[in-house]
């Protein structure tokens, strides 16, 4: 049973119930969602905001792994920074049901350091094709469900952000059904690319990567321009840092997830964002100061 309160009463019903037919309208009934509210039409994409304020969000998707999505979270808590966490409601389930040793109560500790959290739907799966009920009943239903059992039934996401980026006119519709406001990225640090391209551990040196910009120890290189393990990874943070040059300025979104090539890039990005004059805040900070 799940006990779910809204201002005006506490209601007990079942996962089974929660998830089955109809639960999008039940889940608006019960937390005051009626659906009245701005429309798809109106809905805004959010990549970044306008303000005159020196000021980022740093935003850290899908929280697959727990072991990074801890060790990332209490990096920037020891260094009293709040991040914007979407982590994908299956994530979140797995946390609750098969957390790995030393990991359970994840969410409710990355709370405790600051952090906040948006919905990134539940599967991460493609959803072009699927309509606003399935996207209703099969993604934000039990992606909410899951979120409230971890942080407590008065959870409300501070953004919905579409795996991969993909808007759709019934994800529209979606975020305005529960005034969640859409938030993309204007700045895509390209992590996961690069880890994805590198998977096999291996990528060829170039001379000109400007690993010094970040006081790294480098150990001796394989053969034939192959770099090691660990220097396939510093390039990727090579390639962050060349990304934040490109595309940042104030207000800007900022995609990052959690893996280990993001976990590298903490201090280095954050030495930049201090070159920069630029705060980083999380994400309900950050649509306040939209001018």
């Amino acid at each position: 049973m799940i006990s779910i309160t809204n201002p005006n009463k506490t209601t007990a019903i079942s996962r089974r119930q929660f998830l089955r037919g109809g639960a999008g309208l039940a889940l608006a009934s019960l937390f005051g969602l009626s659906g009245n509210g701005a429309s798809a039409n109106t809905v805004r994409i959010i990549r970044h905001v306008q303000t005159n304020a020196r000021k980022v969000c740093l935003t850290y998707d899908d929280l697959w792994s727990e072991y990074y999505a801890l060790r990332i979270g209490r990096e920037y808590y020891r260094r009293n920074i709040q991040l914007t966490f979407f982590p994908a409601g299956r994530a979140v389930l797995n946390n609750l049901e098969r957390p790995n040793p030393g990991y359970e109560n994840l969410y409710p500790r990355l709370r405790d350091m600051g952090h906040e959290f948006g919905c990134h739907l539940f599967t991460h799966r493609v959803i072009k094709d699927l309509s606003l009920q399935q996207l209703v009943d099969e993604e934000m239903v039990p992606t909410l469900y899951e979120m409230r059992r971890a942080l407590g039934p008065s959870f409300h996401p501070v953004g919905l952000r579409p795996p991969y980026g993909q808007v759709t006119e019934a994800l529209k519709q979606l975020s305005a059904r529960y005034s969640i406001p859409l938030i993309l990225w204007g700045l895509d640090s390209q992590d996961a690319i690069c880890t994805k391209q590198n998977q096999d551990k291996r990528c060829e040196c170039s001379a000109q990567a400007n690993f010094d910009s970040y006081a790294r120890i480098w150990g001796p290189t394989l053969p034939d321009g192959i770099c090691g393990e660990q220097q396939c990874a510093e390039k990727c943070v090579d390639a962050i840092l060349q990304n934040y040059e490109s595309y940042l300025r104030p207000g800007t979104i900022i995609l990052h997830h959690t893996i280990k090539t993001s976990f590298q890039a903490i201090q280095p990005t954050l030495n930049l964002l201090r070159a920069w004059n630029m705060q980083p805040v999380p994400l309900s900070e950050l649509l306040r100061l939209a001018s």
